[in-house]
């Protein structure tokens, strides 16, 4: 075979090589972005977090049964779940800013979490108006709030800046 044509079997073969790496490797980011999505929804359903759901929940739901020395338990818990929320925001905007290659990890996520975000959305209020009354002081939850209302706005499609300046955040790190 001519030098040309070792020249040509050459190239084609890196070509070929490239492609593989490149398969192997969106299909790695792929797994990653689920198994991000998939961590994040343990997090907010198992260990610490799903104590601190049923202690909100009885609050919610049973109001007589917390006692008086619960309430910094109640207090604890609150944050406890407001902060799994600012995870689980953080982890959604990376899932967010990865393009068409993590829509199906993002749409995993929104579906697995949603109903819990319209759930909060609705009875946070209540926790903190109680929580506030039993302590007697103002519930100062700032910055951790504003991530759950960015992520509840996000997975109801009131959020679009939300999503647009994630895939903004995605071509500005890859130009």
């Amino acid at each position: 075979m001519s030098e040309t044509g070792w020249a040509a079997v050459s190239a084609i073969a890196a070509v070929l090589a490239l492609a593989a790496a490149a398969g192997v490797y969106l299909g790695q980011s792929r797994q990653a972005d689920f198994a991000l999505a998939r961590s994040l929804h343990a997090d907010l359903t198992s260990g610490e977090v799903a104590q601190a759901r049923e202690v909100l929940g009885t609050l919610v739901h049973d109001p007589g049964a917390i006692d008086e020395d619960d309430w910094v338990k109640v207090r604890q818990s609150y944050f406890t779940l407001l902060w799994c929320f600012e995870r689980v925001y953080a982890g959604w905007y990376v899932l967010a800013s990865g393009g068409k290659l993590s829509r199906g990890p993002l749409g995993f996520l929104d579906r697995m979490i949603r109903w819990h975000v319209e759930y909060w959305e609705a009875n946070f209020p209540v926790v903190k108006v109680e929580l506030g009354r039993a302590l007697q002081q103002t519930v100062k939850d700032g910055n951790s709030w504003k991530a759950f209302e960015a992520l509840s706005s996000a997975l109801a499609g009131r959020n679009d800046v939300t999503l647009r300046e994630a895939q903004d955040g995605q071509r500005r790190s890859t130009t």
